[in-house]
């Protein structure tokens, strides 16, 4: 590394709390981020307290980052307070190295078609008719529709994690379902112990002692459906996540029931909250904009008709449909900003020196508004995605990262989204209440960035094969 390479420029950091001062108080982080791209450019240096941090904005130093040099910034930063303290570098999203390749190969996406006697589209496809159900005629705000999003998709991952889904009125479901909302509402990096340390030392907070008593229960949760499934045990024939475990924990080196607890909590933070705060942005869209609504309906009747569920091969012959959804969590920007990244050793990138141990954060929402990618970016409109009726891809749009460290549930979360909405559409309209327009303004009050409350009324069309 040359002696001459500087740091990434960033603004002044004061002694002990760094930038803390100016990134704290209201508003939402990754905006506050914005002002400093204005003031220092695309690569910048700041210090929340200890944690030393270098944001990357724009798809030029996204994608450099992520994929030119995936060697330098694969990494992720364990020694934060929170993920030490809770180990939860035992599981897929935190943990680094072997580990992680190891956790990938056993729970990674090219096991889970062979769970089961079901396919996983067929597994969308039973929680979109039971959704369906669960919505008929449903008039409220989306508060409510949010909790029926994230109990769909908190049942797919249930048949593919423990082998079978639940009803929603179900009380072991709707206990599991708080354990979940509980930790996924005390997680992130703004966590104050990864700024000050030291703060771990002194006796526990409320959030920590809730993070405890979660997670205690969360694991007691899991001990009871492993003991279960062991009950039941065919090694010739994995029904589940839980069978896999099952099959290989007396080989040399297997994963834990530590790992698989872990494991199970990724799967529900990386790929619950963020799918159902997804269908939620796509209906507010709906709502706001009914004549894409219409258009998107239109081509679910001709291409979907009266079968009784969309799959995916007709999603293919819907490309309005699906440029509208990629339209939509291009503009939504669910999550912002990655899963932090880390260097654990110096990097030198774009000219300048990246410090060992420093978190390294992409900023997804400035590449999904990246003016050099996207013409009017903040406006909507999904044709942007289609050229002559046909669906294009464009490299600045990547809702679920890119790069070794991508989302491994990317896939199961895009059919997710494209099957349930396109099953919503097709058996409900969402007219728009005058008096209450869908803002589409965002708020984030957990790790995810979700629309402002909006009211929204499901009116079930005339029962199709699938509401009879």
């Amino acid at each position: 590394m040359s002696i001459e390479l500087k740091r990434p420029p960033g603004p002044r950091c004061w002694p002990i709390v760094g930038n803390l001062l100016q990134l704290s108080g209201s508003g939402m982080f990754y905006e506050k981020l914005n002002t400093l791209r204005k003031q220092h450019g695309d690569v910048v240096y700041i210090e929340l307290g200890a944690l030393k941090l270098v944001v990357l904005f724009g798809h030029e130093k996204v994608k450099k980052a992520l994929t030119a040099q995936p060697d330098s910034f694969k990494y992720r930063p364990q020694w934060l307070v929170e993920i030490s303290s809770f180990a939860l570098f035992n599981g897929i999203v935190w943990s680094n190295g072997p580990l992680n390749e190891k956790l990938r190969r056993f729970a990674g996406p090219s096991v889970w078609p062979g769970l089961g006697d079901q396919t996983l589209e067929q597994r969308v496809q039973i929680e979109a008719t039971a959704l369906v159900m669960e919505l008929t005629n449903q008039k409220g705000n989306s508060e409510t529709l949010k909790t029926k999003f994230f109990q769909a998709i908190s049942n797919i991952n249930c048949a593919i994690i423990f082998g079978s889904r639940y009803e929603y009125s179900d009380a072991e479901f709707q206990e599991f379902s708080g354990l979940m909302d509980r930790l996924l509402q005390r997680q992130g990096i703004n966590n104050p112990l990864n700024f000050i340390p030291i703060l771990q030392y002194l006796p526990e907070g409320k959030k920590v002692k809730e993070m405890k008593v979660a997670i205690k229960k969360m694991c007691e949760f899991l001990a009871g459906k492993v003991k279960a499934a062991r009950s039941t045990f065919d090694k010739s024939r994995a029904r589940s996540l839980v069978d896999l475990y099952l099959s290989q924990e007396h080989e040399q080196d297997p994963v834990t029931e530590e790992n698989v607890f872990h494991i199970v909590r990724d799967f529900f933070v990386a790929g619950t909250e963020n799918v159902a705060i997804g269908l939620l942005w796509l209906i507010g869209y709906m709502v706001r904009y009914g004549a894409v609504q219409g258009k998107c309906r239109e081509c679910i009747q001709k291409i979907v008709g009266d079968k009784s569920a969309p799959s995916q091969g007709d999603i293919k012959q819907m490309p309005y449909v699906e440029a509208t959804v990629q339209e939509v969590l291009r503009l939504a920007n669910i999550a912002p900003l990655s899963v932090p990244h880390a260097t654990v050793e110096e990097a030198e990138f774009e000219g300048y020196s990246i410090p060992r141990e420093t978190m390294v954060l992409t900023h997804l929402q400035s590449v999904h508004l990246d003016p050099a990618y996207w013409d009017d970016p903040e406006v909507f409109r999904p044709e942007r995605f289609l050229r002559d009726g046909v669906l294009i891809q464009n490299e600045a749009y990547y809702p679920f990262s890119i790069g070794s460290r991508y989302c491994l549930a990317a896939k199961l979360a895009h059919m997710e989204l494209t099957l349930i909405f396109t099953t919503l559409l097709k058996n409900f309209t969402f007219p728009s209440d005058a008096s209450c327009i869908p803002t589409l303004k965002c708020t984030q009050p957990g790790a995810f960035v979700e629309p402002e409350v909006f009211n929204v009324t499901c009116n079930a069309l005339t029962l199709s094969p699938l509401m009879k």
